[in-house]
């Protein structure tokens, strides 16, 4: 019998994680469960059972190794069971926020990019009609 996956936690590398755990905090509205190092090098936070966690490799290798384009192919999709009062909560702590869009595939979405150009997508499944094509 092969093993179970129990969930899944990414970690992703940013240039500045005070300012990143900041972000996620204050205008996203996660918890830090976790920072270890001092100065701190690695960061869990967590949002409705939503876990991430953040490492610092040296910001100059971040910058030389992930070119800000390669980042437009990474999404990081999170699934919510209000996106309109998400997208609301967010605009009133002052995250751009793209607006909502329907999509073909059946989706309400919108989304944010965080201090590390790291693109978080945030959707719900509708039945509305499409408001977008692409």
């Amino acid at each position: 019998m092969p093993a179970t996956l129990l969930n899944l936690r990414p970690m992703l590398a940013v240039t500045d994680l005070p300012r990143t755990v900041r972000f996620y905090v204050e205008k996203l509205g996660f918890n830090c469960t976790s920072l270890f190092g001092n100065p701190p090098v690695w960061a869990e936070l967590e949002r409705n059972g939503v876990a991430l966690m953040f490492n610092t490799p040296p910001a100059a290798d971040v910058l030389r190794d992930v070119p800000r384009r390669s980042k437009d192919y990474q999404i990081y999709y999170f699934n919510s069971d209000d996106l309109v009062a998400l997208h609301a909560e967010f605009m009133a702590r002052g995250v751009a926020v793209s607006e909502l869009r329907v999509t073909i595939y059946g989706m309400k979405e919108f989304e944010v990019r965080d201090p590390d150009d790291h693109w978080l997508w945030f959707g719900q499944p509708t039945d509305e009609p499409p408001t977008v094509r692409d």
